[in-house]
């Protein structure tokens, strides 16, 4: 029944519950070279304790299923009741809209001395180019301590705002959007081109 559950669910693992009780995470690794007449209480030793608190933000449920590579999390109460399990599916999801993936507009990666990081400094640039930013995600490079800053913002056309980025003298790492003096440039060299050949 465990194998069957699982293998309909897309999972390699499946959480066991006793009258309202989280016991564990069985893996059908565990439980696939086994006759159909073993019962799951036979392996409680080899439950996996992987978990989260319904009041854990859903980043620690991600953090956690990456961690640990499943593909279902646990969730349970205060009183340690089993609540359900959140899919990897559903985590994907929320991430999307957490990261505002959804939303039209640019991406920019700034590498910058931790010191040199001020949100309020990056947010007074951003809307100087009359746009806002919409999320702001930040991590350390591992080999040259740099901190690195993602910016999403509400606007495709990023140029002018990597224009100003450049003269504050902040190092743009990368950027997704659309950079009109690129796209000019690329215009005009496709005329030349149409015209030379005529």
């Amino acid at each position: 029944m465990a194998i069957n559950c699982m293998e309909d669910a897309g999972f390699e693992q499946l959480p066991v519950v006793e009258e309202g009780s989280f016991k564990g995470l069985v893996y059908l690794s565990d439980i696939s070279a086994y006759s159909d007449e073993l019962v799951l209480t036979e392996l409680s030793d080899r439950f996996a304790q992987i978990l989260v608190r319904d009041q854990d933000f859903f980043l620690t449920a991600m953090n956690k299923m990456h961690e640990f590579q499943v593909q279902c999390m646990p969730v349970i109460s205060s009183s340690e009741e089993y609540i359900g399990a959140i899919s990897i599916q559903r985590i994907t999801d929320t991430a999307v809209e957490y990261l505002s993936a959804a939303e039209p507009g640019g991406i920019i990666i700034l590498q910058m001395p931790p010191h040199q990081f001020s949100i309020s400094e990056l947010g007074r640039i951003i809307e100087s180019n009359n746009a806002k930013m919409i999320h702001l995600t930040t991590w350390t490079e591992k080999n040259s301590g740099e901190l690195m800053v993602s910016m999403k913002v509400n606007k495709i056309d990023i140029q002018d705002i990597l224009a100003s980025f450049e003269r504050y003298q902040f190092t743009v790492y990368q950027y997704f959007g659309e950079n009109l003096s690129e796209e000019t440039l690329k215009n005009n060299f496709d005329n030349l081109m149409n015209y030379l050949r005529f």
